[in-house]
This record gives structure tokens, C-alpha cells and sequence, in this order.
């Protein structure tokens, strides 16, 4: 059973040169590559990709997220995979969201260099180069964000076929 998950490049991943040993390394996990896209990010799209974390940590956040993703650069893949959980093989191999706590082996793991200690101290998002969907739910709803809306619908007919 083909399974799908939805990773994205984040400023700090394109800045680093980090974005081809990334795709790499989920290829080098059995993934394929079904789509890249490629945005720049305004703050439209930013607060709506992050409004369950601005309605979590409030005002602030909101303003961090502006500060550092509003003009820059993001891109976004869907992948695929055999098995039937690539979202949760696709978390696994990005780990932890705090690069300082992510497991060697895991991309944040093995490239990150921020914590969300100095993030906050700085008052700032953490650079952990790269976001992975946690669910169908929001893997449908970032395809729809991130791509055009005929891929949205491709993938969305994918993930979760009728009949």
C-alpha cells in the first residue's frame, strides 16, 4: 500500500545548502518523490500554515513567524512510500521539532545547529530546516496550502480514494 507525507525545506535548509542531502537522505529511505514545489513565503500563507501554533503561543509567535519566513523561500515535497505509514516513517527520520534534542541518525539530528532555548532567548522561531505533516488531516490541508489546487485535488483523490 502506497502511503503519503509532506516535508518542507525551510529557509534555514536553503540558506545552509542542506536541501539535496536532505532529499537524499529520505530517498536513501525507500521514498520517491512525487512533487516539488517551490514557494516564496508571504504572511498569508505563513500565519495560515501556522495558525494551531499561533493559537497556541499567541501574539508573539505570530510576529516570529512573520520576522523570519515573510520574503523567503520554502520547498515543499510530497513524497511517497511502500509501507503504509510515511508520515510517521517521514517524522521519525526528520526528529525532534528542537534540533538539540533530536536523535543522531535524524536529520535535525545529524545538520541541525539551533535548540528552541536560544530560539526563545532570541525571540525567534527555531531553524530546524525542515517541517514534516503529522497527520492525513493536515497533510491534505498543506498540499492545498503549498501546491497549486489541481495537485491539491490529485493527491487528495490519493490519500483518500472513494470507494
Amino acid at each position: 500500500m502506497k502511503s503519503y507525507a509532506l516535508i518542507i525545506m525551510k529557509p534555514d535548509a536553503l540558506e545552509s545548502e542542506l536541501v539535496e542531502t536532505i532529499i537524499k537522505r529520505f530517498i536513501g529511505e525507500g521514498f520517491l518523490l512525487e512533487m516539488i514545489g517551490f514557494k516564496k513565503v508571504d504572511e498569508k500563507l505563513i500565519l495560515t500554515h501556522y495558525a494551531h501554533v499561533v493559537e497556541k503561543l499567541g501574539e508573539s509567535f505570530k510576529k516570529m513567524a512573520i520576522s523570519d519566513f515573510v520574503g523567503k523561500s520554502m520547498i515543499p515535497i510530497i513524497l511517497s512510500d511502500e509501507g503504509a505509514d510515511a508520515i510517521s516513517k517521514a517524522r521519525e527520520l526528520t526528529g525532534a521539532t528542537d534540533p538539540a534534542k533530536a536523535l543522531p541518525g535524524s536529520i535535525r539530528g545529524d545538520y541541525g545547529t539551533d535548540s528552541m532555548e536560544k530560539a526563545d532567548l532570541e525571540a525567534r522561531c527555531c531553524h530546524n530546516l525542515i517541517h514534516c505533516s503529522d497527520s492525513n488531516e493536515s497533510l491534505l490541508a498543506e498540499i492545498k496550502l503549498w501546491f497549486d489546487s489541481q495537485t491539491a485535488e490529485e493527491f487528495a483523490a490519493l490519500i483518500n480514494p472513494v470507494g
